[in-house]
């Protein structure tokens, strides 16, 4: 029945055959298809990396879609980018709902951060919390947006929305009134949680599982299964998410709420009793701590940007705890004394957050927890200095096979890049992960006709990203876009780097647009790039969750191998732990991450069976250096260029659109 069902949808005659324009045959998605419903038929964990354009998100909706319909049980669907999400949500599932007969719930769960609060956004108008015009005048339009919105998600605003002003009128947990609140029954997040509860299947990101996970399952609907898709990123989703981080720009951005003395606007204008003005003065007893406090770090480390790991707790007194806590008693009086609930929950709120802040400084400056790794980041900033503070765990393979894995009997790990030298060994290692079943699928395309992989030799190692090194890397990037008349992206692993070499492209004036990211939002971005042969430079944003099949993209350079810098805090803690247990972390830990990231970056070429081009990989070490086979025998097998004539040949023969 399992492979009959497969075959039914996917298979060469089966209805997506005869519903979906201009459908492509994948033996590989059929397998995975196959196999995702015997993990969910048979209570199994399944590994399975399918590569670029095996469709994969159609190999497991229609399983899961399946089992959870026939079996009345729920099934999370966790990604890491937008726009795979988006895919799942705005094609695969309206499709699957359209063509293929089958009658199932979905919804889409987000943070309650990403909603609209009807109460709050009233409250703002009428108390004339925004000084400046621009900022009057996106809440006039949000206010008027409110009335049409059916989701009231932020991301569906049509325009971007600033920080300061949706954090008065977006949703905030520790500010609801629930079924207090005139507005609950038309409240966008409440509505929204009924379909949570309802569907079949919960569409969400990496950040909101992991939201789940620390809240003791409070934040979804209990479920039955889960898909991680870009499961790739599952580590460095668990790691940010368990980490700690404070900043002098968020305790000030704090402040402000409750009381700017330079606009003589926040919530403590807003109340009315007698504690408010001795709240006021100890708001400015706390600012002026949290002045003192973070003027050491600049004085100590500068105001350049700047990374500095603490090997060991600062020797530093904690000037902001005392102030703190005095300010957080003194709210707690205040709440009492309020006779609006509406109030006395606003300051409930504020009360809360000096409480955590006060427990997330600590954290960093004992050391609280062992096995993590802390250090100060110096932002250099136009009008402030930002000085972070963070901690983040070294590992979570622990905590992700306690807290996650052990809990489900169904659970389906899947991307295009897992695995190593052809097998699952690093990722189930980082991530804790001991799978049932194990499946590895190669891309559905001919990779021998369709692509060129360019390995020149003859260009110096990174080393100093300055003088001849820039020149020559340029120089050869100016070569490459004028052989594929543009229709290039250029992905780096640091923006100095992409600066530089923007730079000196853009003054020699090529005929084709130059698009850099930071420029511009992505969306739009790559909607330029779409309009006429352009050149992208974009760095992590670019090297995964971006798919642009057809004739706008023939070309990837890959300008430098995706190390992990070794001195960044958490790389070298992870780096110090391998070598601590007689483990090379280089080829252990190292080689394999940037692999993952390579293959990635690999993918972003062919996304259909028609395209065509060339990827070049102007890292000279993969060729000079014994480890660059294992980069190679990484990648699809394909044609190897070493000089530039043969990717020039390769476009003139035809092989372009």
């Amino acid at each position: 029945m399992i492979k009959e069902n497969a075959i039914k949808f996917l298979g060469i005659n089966g209805i997506l055959s005869e519903k979906l324009e201009g459908f492509e045959h994948r033996p590989q998605q059929v397998k995975m298809a196959q196999a995702v419903e015997t993990a969910f038929s048979q209570a199994k964990h399944l590994i399975v990396e399918a590569g670029t354009g095996t469709g994969k998100s159609l190999a497991y909706l229609i399983p899961a879609i399946l089992w959870a319909v026939e079996n009345n049980k729920k099934v999370v669907i966790s990604t890491y980018t937008k726009t795979l999400q988006q895919q799942i949500l705005n094609h695969d599932i309206p499709f699957l709902r359209e063509k293929l007969g089958i009658s199932f719930r979905y919804a889409l769960c987000m943070g309650n951060e990403n909603y609209l609060s009807l109460r709050r956004l009233e409250r703002s108008a009428q108390t004339g919390l925004f000084n400046k015009a621009d900022e009057e005048e996106q809440r006039n339009e949000v206010f008027s947006w409110a009335a049409k919105t059916e989701t009231g998600y932020r991301s569906d605003l049509p325009f971007e929305v600033m920080p300061q002003v949706w954090e008065e009128m977006g949703r905030q947990k520790d500010l609801c009134l629930g079924k207090n609140c005139k507005t609950h029954s038309s409240c966008f997040y409440f509505k929204a949680r009924k379909k949570w509860f309802g569907a079949h299947l919960l569409i969400v990101n990496h950040h909101l599982f992991f939201a789940n996970v620390a809240n003791s399952g409070a934040v979804l609907p209990a479920y039955d299964a889960v898909v991680f898709d870009e499961a790739q990123n599952l580590e460095d989703a668990a790691t940010q998410f368990l980490g700690l981080e404070i900043s002098n720009s968020n305790l000030f951005y704090f402040l402000d709420r409750l009381h700017n003395p330079r606009t003589k606007k926040g919530l403590l204008t807003r109340l009315d009793h007698a504690l408010v003005p001795h709240v006021r003065k100890l708001t400015m007893t706390v600012r002026q701590a949290v002045e003192a406090f973070f003027a050491h770090f600049i004085e100590e480390y500068g105001r350049e940007d700047r990374v500095v790991r603490f090997y060991k707790p600062p020797i530093l007194d904690n000037g902001i705890y005392v102030p703190m806590e005095t300010l957080r008693a003194n709210l707690k009086s205040l709440e009492t004394g309020l006779h609006s609930e509406e109030d006395r929950i606003d300051v409930a709120a504020v009360a809360e957050r000096c409480f955590e802040f006060n427990n997330t400084i600590s954290a960093i400056l004992n050391q609280n927890f062992s096995g993590y790794v802390y250090w100060i980041e110096i932002i250099k900033r136009k009008r402030i200095t930002r000085v972070v503070l963070k901690g983040v765990p070294i590992h979570v393979s622990e905590e992700l096979h306690t807290q996650v894995f052990d809990k489900l009997d169904r659970m389906i790990m899947t991307s295009a890049t897992l695995t190593t030298s052809k097998n699952f060994e690093f990722i189930k290692e980082r991530l804790g992960y001991r799978p049932t079943e194990e499946l590895l699928l190669d891309a559905p395309f001919d990779y021998p006709s369709q692509a060129l992989l360019y390995v020149p030799r003859d260009l110096p190692e990174p080393g100093s990203e300055a003088g001849p090194y820039v020149e020559e890397l340029s120089d050869r990037c100016k070569e490459l876009i004028m052989a594929s008349g543009g229709k290039t992206f250029i992905l780096f692993t640091s923006y100095a780097l992409l600066n530089q070499i923007y730079e000196k492209l853009d003054d020699w004036s090529l005929p084709f647009p130059l698009i850099r990211q930071g420029d511009l939002p992505t969306t739009l971005m790559i909607d330029k790039f779409k309009e006429k042969p352009s050149v992208i430079f974009g760095t992590n944003a670019f090297w995964q969750g971006v798919d642009i099949p057809g004739k706008a993209l023939q070309s990837v350079i890959i300008t430098k191998l995706p190390f992990d810098v070794p001195k960044e805090p958490l790389t070298e803690a992870r780096i110090e732990e391998l070598k601590s247990q007689n483990i090379d972390p280089f080829s252990h830990y190292q080689i394999p991450r940037a692999i993952i990231q390579l293959k990635q970056g690999f993918g972003r070429l062919i996304r259909k069976k028609t395209d065509k081009g060339v990827v070049s990989l102007l890292d000279s070490r993969i060729s000079k250096r014994g480890y660059g086979k294992k980069f190679i025998t990484s990648l699809p097998v394909c044609p190897v260029a070493t000089q530039i004539d043969e990717v020039r040949n390769f476009f003139s023969k035809g092989n372009s659109f």
